[in-house]
């Protein structure tokens, strides 16, 4: 199985950022680790070294002149020398002014098997005595003494003695160990921060193409503008070019189709218009029987037409690229009751016809105050077809409620009915341009519900079907649509 890769741009630059920032300065503490536990061991080797050195010159003090206060190359060039040592005989021998000189006796190294007197510089130079199975050279060497690793230093003396003194080799890794961590340790705790600030810096470059994520996902399918290209970085602004001329040309395609709809719309219901009056007019002057019930069917056909062809070409205008323009251009006030008025009045002989109930909630009437900051258009629009759909969905003898509310946040319509109602698994396709529930029983458009929702995405409110009667049968429908003011 393949493993998951994130699909985030800046999670993938971040964890690609991060494992190399972390490779790089794991690679960079292990070097400066390797390098300051190296120092350490060279300056505990130099220490070592000086401190055998000082008793060098202790031991030697009494058989060469100065030796406590000569210069380390000169002390050095004498231990190496072949002039003659001062040798002091004891008082009862000597005669006075006389000096004893004798030729230095040099030692290379210390056959094995020799007890060799070591300074052990833990014990407070205590001296313990040690047999090696190889020879002891001048110098610094490192031998295993009962189990423990020492570093000795010897320095042979004229005399033909020795000074050897040693250290612990734990104690010295242990020593070069904290030294080397003390060194590394600030630089390790360093990279939280040093990996949080290049987070920081990654996260601030990516965020203008967030911010145009961000836009595009919030945008309603109608909303082709282009992309903000404010801030985005140099290497990511060709693509968002390339999307923008992309939505250019589905905006272009899109109204086309948008146009021809309209126009084929409005071409096709003139003559639909001529033919229901020729058919008023044939239906006032035919006497015959058999004729009239086809008349009345012609007439009944080319009305749902018409009606057809007139909801199709307010589902084009709702749709058109115009329509933000139209929002803007209807910001002034208008009255919630008049807009009412306007939508029922075609539909009153409908209902007085069907015996329906009608009756309205939240209409202000005497001193109502003129409804600002919502579009009339898209709310008209809205209403009507609401109204429309309970009329011609609900039974004679049933009832409708339209209820209006107005609050600071903006409008929102109610209409309940008392009729078939609509299943819960059908209330989003209902919203679909010409789908319409099989089984009804009644004949429609199939436009009705896509209109309302198109006008309310238009202005950015929503729509919402439920129950009109929970639990009765019919159920009814309850369509509650809110419509948002707006803020400027």
């Amino acid at each position: 199985m393949a493993p998951l890769r994130s699909r985030s741009l800046l999670t993938r630059t971040l964890l690609a950022v991060a494992a190399a920032t972390l490779l790089l300065v794991a690679a960079a503490l292990a070097l400066l680790f390797q390098n300051v536990r190296a120092d350490a061991l060279a300056t505990r080797d130099a220490h070592l070294e000086d401190m055998a050195v000082a008793l060098a010159r202790a031991d030697v003090a009494n058989v060469i002149p100065g030796a406590l206060t000569m210069a380390p190359e000169q002390f050095e060039k004498r231990l190496d020398s072949d002039e003659p040592l001062v040798v002091r005989r004891r008082r009862m021998m000597m005669m006075p002014g006389e000096t004893v000189f004798v030729n230095p006796m040099k030692r290379t190294e210390i056959p094995a098997g020799e007890p060799v007197a070591l300074r052990m510089m833990t014990l407070q130079g205590q001296t313990v005595h040690v047999a090696f199975n190889s020879p002891l050279r001048s110098g610094l060497t490192t031998r295993r003494v009962d189990g423990e690793e020492l570093r000795i230093c010897v320095v042979f003396l004229p005399t033909g003695r020795y000074t050897a003194v040693a250290e612990p080799l734990q104690q010295r890794d242990s020593s070069a160990l904290k030294t080397a961590t003390a060194a590394v340790l600030p630089l390790a705790a360093l990279l939280p921060v040093l990996l949080g600030v290049i987070a920081w810096v990654i996260w601030k470059t990516l965020k203008p193409l967030d911010a145009a994520t961000r836009e595009v996902a919030s945008r309603r399918a109608a909303s082709l503008e282009p992309l903000s290209t404010a801030g985005v970085p140099d290497e990511i602004r060709p693509f968002v070019n390339a999307v923008n001329a992309l939505l250019a040309r589905v905006r272009e395609a899109r109204t086309r189709e948008i146009r021809f709809t309209a126009d084929a719309a409005h071409e096709i219901r003139s003559p639909l218009t001529a033919l229901t009056l020729e058919a008023e007019h044939l239906d006032r002057i035919t006497d015959s029987p058999e004729a009239r019930p086809v008349v009345r069917r012609l007439r009944e056909g080319l009305e749902r037409s018409v009606k057809q062809v007139s909801q199709l070409l307010l589902f084009a205008r709702a749709q058109s690229g115009e329509a933000p323009e139209l929002l803007r251009r209807d910001a002034r006030p208008w009255y919630l009751s008049e807009l009412a008025g306007e939508a029922l009045e075609p539909l009153l002989d409908q209902i007085e016809k069907k015996g329906l109930r009608f009756s309205a909630e939240g209409l202000d009437g005497k001193g109502e105050q003129p409804v600002s900051g919502v579009s009339r258009a898209p709310a008209f629009a809205i209403l009507r077809n609401l109204l429309e759909n309970a009329v011609h969905y609900t039974p004679g003898g049933g009832s409708i409620t339209l209820t209006a509310k107005r609050t600071d946040q903006g409008l929102e319509f109610t209409v309940r009915d008392t009729g078939p109602g609509i299943p819960e698994s059908e209330r989003e396709r209902v919203f679909d341009p010409f789908y319409r529930i099989k089984g009804s029983g009644v004949a429609g458009t199939g436009l009705g519900l896509a209109i309302v929702k198109t006008y309310a995405d238009m202005a950015g409110g929503t729509v919402t079907l439920s129950d009109a009667r929970p639990g009765e049968r019919p159920p009814g429908l309850c369509a509650a649509v809110f419509l948002p003011a707006s803020k400027d």
